[in-house]
């Protein structure tokens, strides 16, 4: 057992549990921010001091293991402006970055925003997406899982994570589409199962509860 600051008040907790396991292990009922513990969604953000330390670190709750004398909370969701568009309207997506995120360019690289759980030096990439470096920027961002840290500490109000999504979408926007995803997005807009989706709709409750028994036995004895 090691003792820890959670949420403001000192617990005993068992060693290697993740943060949002200790909130679990001492009965905090913790619903928000909770996405898919596997460290891809971003929704579990924390803000942890470790014992001795001066520095406020940052990471995910689902991955965040506890430590003896760690001082440790959950962050709110952060509200950031995300641009309004329709990329397959544009004839050039990047040249108009301008006009839906114009506070990029007040960006005077004070390095606030290098916070980023996954490690992703946040500042490098609003540089380089300022300068028009954007296949160089799509790349740096690919690991992205817009939890929004980055824009919560900024003093110019820019939303890293949703200028990065902008230049990610523009430039796949001229390359060529995976054979497997045109393939699904043909079968999307020509569904097969129309027909049985109508059926399953137009069931009462008890109807539909025969019918998921039935399937459930079907699937388990396949």
């Amino acid at each position: 057992m090691i003792t820890i600051e959670l949420e403001g008040r000192q617990i005993r907790v068992p060693e290697g549990l993740t943060v949002i396991e200790a909130l679990w292990d001492t009965g905090h009922d913790v619903k928000r921010g909770i996405g898919c513990l596997s460290g891809l969604c971003g929704a579990c953000t924390v803000a942890y001091l470790e014992a001795g330390a001066q520095r406020v670190k940052f990471g995910l709750g689902c991955q965040t293991v506890v430590a003896e004398g760690m001082n440790v909370i959950m962050l709110p969701y952060f509200p950031s402006r995300m641009a309004r568009y329709d990329l397959a309207a544009m004839d050039n997506p990047l040249g108009e970055l301008p006009e839906h995120y114009p506070e990029l360019y007040a960006c005077n690289d004070c390095k606030s925003c290098n916070v980023c759980p996954e490690w992703i030096h946040v500042a490098n990439f609003v540089k380089s997406a300022r300068d028009g470096e954007y296949a160089i920027t799509a790349d740096k961002v690919k690991d992205c899982h817009m939890c929004g840290l980055c824009a919560s500490r900024c003093p110019k109000s820019i939303a890293p994570q949703y200028v990065g999504l902008y230049i990610q979408r523009a430039c796949a926007r001229g390359e060529a589409m995976p054979a497997n995803l045109a393939k699904r997005l043909q079968e999307m807009a020509a569904p097969a199962y129309d027909t049985d989706f109508a059926g399953v709709m137009a069931m009462s409750d008890d109807e539909l509860k025969d019918y998921c028994r039935k399937l459930a036995c079907a699937i388990k004895e396949s």
